[in-house]
């Protein structure tokens, strides 16, 4: 369990810890700040303006939820880069992860598979394979795959379905890979990847509801809200859409008010625990309506594409490294918010995705 002081988790006081640092930084570092911040600006004042309106402590949690990770790529941005400090980045990266592989294998073998956190851990990870696949397509070095190879185990052996798509889509599609024949050679390595994962007994158990199954089943019953769907199974999501359809129908085009998703659950599940639709797109639509959203995704789309006009005239590997990675992580964090709440998953995602854009923006000391 998550022991709570003051009302607030281990994850509560970590990303509240975070926003008291990055507000820090935020104030006192007197340089420029080079994050695409004018992507974001409207979806960040569109939060402010509904909190205003509809003032609640829940409502205050979200929106520093929601606004956190902004800050810290803006922050991020403001220092200057070198190789040398990348190299040291990285390493401080592979021995959190490495830590995070330990613990999970102490989990495995001594809490009969039970895995704190086991919908995030991988996506924390996930960040690490990123940058460690685009390391191996830009030096061919073997180690850095290695480290991807190491990673994907956690996913798979904890059946995380998402995470598991979300690593295979890194080793296909990542954009540090530009020869044709080398992307070719590892999406036909993916696929296989891919149906001996969906053929394991593990994935087929918790997949199907009976135990058992064929990818033509996955094709026609992907949509977790779809309550006739019975066959793939959910995880109970599907129940979620009934619970929210009146209030997306009532309001769809501004929303219901910062956390007004909760409040709705603690009146038809209260006292389960639940307090999350595993949705990101369906909560914001619920809260924030179709403009909320909109505005979300205006900041997504333009920054990944003004991270590949700069990845297209980049001569710099280390730079090259930075917006590849930055821009396949915004491919897997659009995939995983259809079925987790990654928007709020701060210090095990979000921060560390927002820090690489940052990062891609932030001036570089070629000289070092």
């Amino acid at each position: 369990m998550d022991a709570k002081i003051a009302g607030f988790g281990l994850t509560g006081w970590a990303w509240l810890l975070m926003l008291a640092v990055s507000v820090y930084y935020f104030l006192t570092v007197k340089a420029t700040r080079s994050f695409p911040l004018r992507f974001w600006i409207p979806w960040l004042v569109y939060l402010v303006v509904w909190l205003a309106a509809d003032f609640s402590f829940f409502g205050v949690q979200l929106t520093l939820q929601y606004m956190l990770p902004i800050i810290v790529g803006v922050v991020a941005s403001s220092f200057t880069y070198d190789k040398e400090k990348l190299h040291w980045l990285y390493k401080k990266m592979f021995l959190l992860c490495l830590v995070l592989v330990l613990l999970f294998a102490y989990g495995i073998l001594f809490y009969k598979g039970y895995t704190p956190y086991a919908a995030y851990t991988p996506m924390l990870l996930s960040v690490m394979a990123a940058v460690s696949m685009g390391a191996f397509y830009l030096s061919k070095k073997a180690r850095f795959f290695g480290v991807y190879a190491v990673l994907f185990l956690i996913p798979f052996l904890d059946v995380t379905r998402m995470a598991l798509l979300v690593f295979l889509v890194i080793l296909i599609l990542h954009f540090a890979n530009r020869n044709i024949l080398s992307k070719i050679s590892f999406a036909v390595a993916g696929i296989i990847l891919a149906i001996f994962v969906f053929n394991t007994q593990a994935f087929q158990e918790k997949t199907f509801f009976q135990g058992k199954g064929e990818l033509t089943d996955l094709q026609s019953n992907l949509n977790y809200y779809d309550e006739s769907n019975s066959v793939f199974n959910t995880s109970g999501r599907s129940q979620f859409y009934r619970y929210y359809e009146p209030g997306l129908k009532a309001s769809p085009l501004v929303g219901n008010g910062p956390r007004a998703d909760l409040y709705l659950l603690e009146k038809v599940v209260g006292g389960s625990g639940v307090s999350e639709a595993h949705n990101d797109y369906l909560s914001v639509l619920y809260n924030y309506g179709n403009i909320g959203l909109g505005l979300l995704l205006f900041g997504f789309i333009p920054t990944f594409l003004s991270l590949y006009g700069r990845f297209l005239n980049e001569k710099n590997q280390y730079r090259i490294l930075l917006q590849t990675s930055a821009m396949i992580l915004t491919v897997t964090f659009l995939m995983s918010m259809y079925s987790d709440n990654m928007l709020k998953s701060t210090v095990f995602f979000a921060d560390f995705y927002f820090v690489l854009i940052g990062m891609a923006y932030a001036p570089y000391d070629d000289k070092t």
